[in-house]
Order: structure tokens, then C-alpha cells, then sequence
């Protein structure tokens, strides 16, 4: 099984705060349209939030509806790498880990049932490419269950895929959803 995990516990400084409970032209929030999106491509997900009333309440009723997982993470203010150990410890015993940004909603479905699909073996890092660009979510087989778990700092996982860089598997996909994050609100207006 393939957990997938939604890092939903950001701050959103440039963006001015609350940033996940934005409206998209869609007319869904940023937030609801992540979980959703990856919810149908996968049968276990986990979002990862921080103690935030708005947004906790968001979290909790698209969670309850899509049937994902929520947790809530208390150290947020760590960095991501807090979120991800708070995911992985949900999800100890999957056979691997999708780890998506919650700001990043226009990620196809199709494409997350691909990154997962390519996760086959417990030394497997999946990262999507869109014209040569690497995005999100990035997919980590089960040997890596430990470094997962001993992150730290904001920068993520970044730090596994340098030093296993030899064993990256560059997906190439025709998703521009995998690089399109929003960061800011001319980002939100630009989608």
C-alpha cells in the first residue's frame, strides 16, 4: 500500500496567511481540491495540518467526506520536515510514501496513480518532471522509512534524494499541475 501525504501545515506568509482556505475559479478552496484530487488516485491519504481553527475545520470536514486521514501536527513551526514525520508515523507500515504540497492543487489524479505506479520496489524515489522541471508529489519506496522519519528543518526531503541521487527515478509526465504551486496571491489569480 502507498500512503499518500498532504503538507497542509504551512503558515502561508506570502500569501498573506490562510492561504489554503482560498477560492479557486473552481470555486473549491486550495485545500479541498489537493485532498480531492488525491483521494481519487489513492486508497490511504494523510493530511498533515497545523492547530489552526479555520483551517483545521476545513481539513476535518473535507477529510471526513473524502476519507482521508487527518493529523494534526504540533511542531509545525519546525519546518515541513516536522509534517512529514508526523505522516510517515501515521502511515509506518505502507509500503511507501507520496508526498504532496497542499498548495499545489492543480496536480492531475492520473498523475499521482503514475508517481505511485512507479514506487514498485522499497529502494524506488519517484520525482515528476514537466519539461524537464522537477514538481511535486514525490514518491519514496520503504527503505526509506528511517530517514523519513529523522528529518528536520523546512527543507523537507529534499536532503534524501541528494544523497540517494543515483537511485531518483525522473518521471516525466504531461502535467504542468507538478510545478504550478501558489505561493503568493498573484499565483492564485494567474491559475
Amino acid at each position: 500500500m502507498i500512503a499518500g501525504v498532504i503538507l497542509a501545515a504551512g503558515r502561508g506568509e506570502r500569501f498573506g496567511g490562510a492561504k489554503l482556505l482560498a477560492m479557486l475559479p473552481s470555486g473549491k478552496t486550495i485545500l479541498e481540491t489537493s485532498i480531492r484530487a488525491m483521494t481519487a488516485a489513492l486508497p490511504s491519504v494523510t493530511v498533515v495540518v497545523r492547530a489552526d481553527a479555520a483551517l483545521l475545520a476545513l481539513a476535518t470536514q473535507v477529510c471526513a467526506s473524502s476519507g482521508a486521514k487527518l493529523v494534526v501536527n504540533d511542531n509545525a513551526d519546525e519546518g515541513m520536515a516536522s509534517s512529514i514525520v508526523c505522516a510517515v508515523a501515521a502511515n509506518a507500515d505502507a509500503n511507501g510514501w507520496l508526498i504532496g504540497l497542499a498548495d499545489m492543487p492543480y496536480v492531475e489524479t492520473v498523475t499521482i496513480k503514475l508517481i505511485a505506479a512507479q514506487l514498485d520496489a522499497a529502494s524506488a524515489l519517484v520525482v515528476p518532471t514537466f519539461k524537464g522541471q522537477r514538481g511535486h508529489p514525490v514518491g519514496f519506496g520503504r527503505d526509506y522509512l528511517n530517514e523519513l522519519r529523522e528529518l528536520k528543518g523546512d527543507s523537507g526531503a529534499r536532503a534524501i534524494l541528494h544523497r540517494h541521487a543515483q537511485q531518483v527515478r525522473l518521471l516525466a509526465v504531461d502535467d504542468a499541475g507538478i510545478v504550478h504551486d501558489i505561493d503568493t496571491p498573484a499565483d492564485l489569480n494567474a491559475s
